[in-house]
């Protein structure tokens, strides 16, 4: 039954024409899109959460999510970047940086998986954090609930056979 959700999501992605050429793979849609407010086009990765014995989606939701991140106003978006900076600036305090430039003008948005009740942002501050990932998880009013810096090397390539094995591995049940 996901499967066929899976398949009526991306018929209405599809026919509302918020991602450009959107496809569905592992339980997942993805696309790409242009956040208008920050100027950039990012790959979009929507998330319906299915669960094998469900029979509903709340589309509807996901298709709001998503035209929520899309059209956020450029007054929402520099808030989120303002606040970003501020926190990564205040928890690195004294700490060397590669480059002394405003954080926000190093914030590049690069990536955005949407649930139905929150958004993760990812970017990337390729002069201050080159070897870091910023994760940013907005609420459903696109208020920052929260920020993580990553690094990129200890990021973990895991391949898996399916969306179970997946699911088994980020619940921690690795048989």
């Amino acid at each position: 039954m996901a499967s066929s959700l899976l398949d009526h999501l991306l018929a209405r992605i599809v026919d509302s024409g918020l991602l450009d050429d959107p496809v569905a793979e592992n339980g997942l849609i993805y696309g790409r899109a242009t956040i208008d407010a920050a100027g950039a086009v990012v790959t979009v990765n929507v998330d319906p959460e299915l669960e094998d014995d469900e029979e509903t989606l709340d589309d509807d939701a996901l298709l709001e999510a998503i035209t929520r991140i899309l059209s956020v106003s450029e007054t929402r978006w520099r808030a989120v970047i303002d606040e970003v900076a501020d926190d990564i600036d205040e928890a690195v305090d004294d700490e060397p940086v590669l480059e002394q430039i405003d954080l926000r003008d190093d914030l590049e948005a690069t990536s955005v998986v949407v649930f139905a009740d929150a958004v993760l942002i990812a970017f990337d501050a390729p002069k201050q954090f080159p070897d870091s990932r910023i994760l940013v998880q907005l609420d459903d009013d696109l208020e920052v609930a929260n920020i993580e810096v990553r690094d990129r090397a200890e990021v973990e390539t895991v391949e898996v056979d399916d969306i179970d094995d997946l699911l088994d591995r980020l619940s921690g049940d690795d048989r």
